[in-house]
């Protein structure tokens, strides 16, 4: 079966048009920045589909783009997850984030520092996700 086929069977993560629906229905952050998801097996393979979520005027939008180990220079914040875990958010919404992160269903990895996140607005969107950076 054709790698994008099994991806829409299997959880429909790559259904961009879902994704949007959660954001649009979310209260994603006011932002210039960009958060990639990633499935842990795409990450692991180092090859796969990047789900992103850029700030736009009036919230954020989701689009895809092809994943070859690297999230991209524009990515602030990138998060691995399963299969189930991603499509829990999906269907959850942002709240889910916090209990997966605390329960290991989902790797929050920084890739832009704290100060640059807060330029770009994630600082609460970090926040939320329950981590916490010390202030020297």
């Amino acid at each position: 079966m054709h790698f994008f086929a099994h991806g829409l069977m299997k959880n429909n993560f790559l259904d961009r048009a879902a994704w949007q629906d959660m954001l649009d229905r979310e209260q994603t952050p006011d932002t210039s920045g960009c958060v990639g998801l990633l499935r842990r097996s795409d990450f692991t393979s180092r090859q796969g589909t990047l789900l992103v979520w850029c700030g736009k005027a009036g919230g954020m939008e989701a689009d895809f783009r092809a994943y070859g180990g690297s999230a991209g220079s524009d990515v602030d914040l990138l998060l691995v997850a399963d299969d189930d875990a991603l499509q829990a958010l999906r269907t959850q919404g942002l709240a889910a984030l916090r209990s997966m992160v605390r329960t290991g269903r989902l790797h929050p990895y920084m890739l832009k520092t704290m100060d640059e996140l807060e330029s770009a607005g994630l600082a609460d969107f970090v926040e939320d996700m329950g981590l916490t950076f010390p202030k020297h």
